[in-house]
């Protein structure tokens, strides 16, 4: 993958920087676990019923976090020391699969609320918004904490890849670097990264219009002033929506005439992989959050009731879009290095 990526028309500075930005999170998640265990400080993690390893306490995920911070360095300094492709690719897998971990289990549905919430949060920073007066600092802080998971996770899967050029190279070719057969997939998998999210937005925005499409007229009542936060995540779903055909698009090749100053240029890769990257991580993680409620019998604590369908329902397909963004993503990256 990434020596694809390298000979493409993107920044390198992005790329080169995932080692980096892997170990930063390893290190920063690894002192504030040790701290929290010894009692110097709270545990980094906040136990979050709505996440795949919900059932773990604050202490539990702090050890969990300390042996997946502690196999990450090892295996950055494996793969530093690595000389044969075999131990090179050991090292990359091992990177690639703790980063698919710390995306989609570590974080959890927070870092998409993050995502989501932002715009409003700013707004109401500085008084302007539905969330004006009403914004939990600590829920913020929470979220945004999940997303330096997802952050983390997907420059650890990254940093797995630069290793797997070097095995690469070492081998003379082939290996998991190989992209081009990603790209027949790539159509299908814009498809489904466009209809999942428009199918959540439909319904939240029609709440907003004080319509109760999939939920009782009691609940809708009941959600007050909120179903104009439901109003923004989907709005973000339409604009992703909207965002995600550019990876099958020409305007995601090549900026339109009429932008400023980069106006027919080149688009860099990595401003359409990173952000894809990140939201594929952090819906396929909300949308295991779900399916965690429902296998376990916690429905209820989604808003609403379990006949409440559209409260949960949409969500229960976002391991799917997640997936097929992923994919989305991998294919863009083949086509536009073929």
């Amino acid at each position: 993958m990434t020596a694809l990526l390298d000979r493409a028309p993107v920044r390198p500075g992005v790329l080169h920087a995932t080692p980096w930005v892997a170990a930063t999170w390893a290190i920063v998640f690894l002192a504030l676990s040790v701290l929290a265990l010894v009692g110097r400080t709270s545990h980094p993690w906040s136990p979050e019923a709505a996440s795949p390893l919900g059932g773990l306490t604050g202490a539990q995920m702090s050890w969990a976090l300390v042996a997946t911070a502690t196999l990450v360095l090892a295996a950055q300094v494996a793969a530093a020391l690595a000389r044969t492709p075999a131990s090179l690719r050991l090292a990359g897998w091992l990177l690639v699969g703790l980063g698919i971990l710390v995306t989609v289990a570590i974080s959890d549905v927070r870092a998409l609320a993050f995502l989501g919430y932002l715009p409003m949060s700013l707004l109401a920073l500085v008084g302007l918004g539905p969330a004006a007066g009403h914004l939990d600092i600590s829920i913020f802080i929470d979220s945004a904490a999940a997303m330096g998971h997802a952050v983390g996770g997907v420059a650890i899967a990254v940093a797995g890849f630069r290793v797997f050029e070097r095995a690469t190279t070492a081998a003379g070719g082939g290996g998991p670097g190989d992209l081009a057969r990603w790209v027949r997939w790539g159509p299908a998998a814009v498809g489904v990264s466009v209809v999942v999210p428009l199918l959540y937005a439909v319904t939240r925005l029609a709440w907003a219009l004080d319509i109760p499409l999939g939920i009782r007229r009691s609940m809708l009542e009941d959600l007050g002033s909120a179903k104009y936060a439901g109003l923004g995540l989907a709005l973000f779903a339409v604009v992703g929506a909207w965002l995600t055909t550019g990876l099958q698009a020409r305007w995601g090749e090549v900026f339109w005439d009429w932008v400023p100053r980069v106006g027919g240029r080149p688009v860099p890769i990595a401003l359409a992989l990173v952000p894809g990257l990140l939201v594929a991580g952090a819906v396929m993680s909300a949308g295991l959050s779900f399916w965690r409620l429902v296998l376990v019998g916690e429905l209820a604590k989604v808003p609403g009731a379990t006949s409440d369908w559209a409260a949960w329902a949409p969500e229960l397909l976002w391991p799917v879009w997640g997936a097929a963004l992923a994919v989305a993503c991998l294919a863009y990256v083949a086509r536009r290095t073929a």
